[in-house]
C-alpha cells in the first residue's frame, strides 16, 4: 500500500475512534444529567403535593369564608412563586445538560479539524 494511502487510511482510523470515545463520553453525560433531572422533578412534585397537603390542613381548620378566601389567596401566591423558581430551575438544568452533553462530540470535532489542518 503506497504511503500516503496508508497515511490517510492511518489518520481517518484514529478520527473515527476518536470520533466513537466522544459519542461514550456524550452519552455518559447524557445519561447522568438525565438522571439528576428526573431526580429533580420527583423533588418538585414532593414539594408541590406537600403544598397541596397543607393547603387542604389548613382549609379543613377554616373557620369562616373569608379565612378560606385568604387561605386560597395565600396558596395560590406560593404556588406562582413556586412553579416560577422551578421553571427557573428546569431551565437552567436543560441548559446545562445540552451544553454538556454536546461539549465533548464538538471538542472532537475541532481537534479532528485542528489535526486535518
Amino acid at each position: 500500500m503506497p504511503t500516503i494511502a496508508k497515511e490517510t487510511l492511518e489518520k481517518g482510523k484514529a478520527t473515527a475512534e476518536q470520533s466513537a470515545r466522544a459519542v461514550e463520553q456524550s452519552y455518559s453525560v447524557t445519561v447522568e444529567n438525565i438522571r439528576d433531572f428526573n431526580v429533580k422533578m420527583i423533588d418538585m412534585a414532593r414539594a408541590n403535593a406537600g403544598a397541596v397537603f397543607q393547603f387542604a390542613r389548613q382549609l379543613a381548620t377554616a373557620k369562616a369564608p373569608s379565612d378560606i378566601v385568604e387561605l386560597w389567596t395565600t396558596h395560590a401566591r406560593k404556588q406562582f412563586e413556586m412553579l416560577s423558581e422551578q421553571t427557573k430551575e428546569l431551565t437552567a438544568l436543560g441548559q446545562k445538560m445540552t451544553g454538556e452533553s454536546a461539549e465533548p462530540i464538538s471538542r472532537s470535532i475541532n481537534q479532528a479539524f485542528r489535526k486535518a489542518s
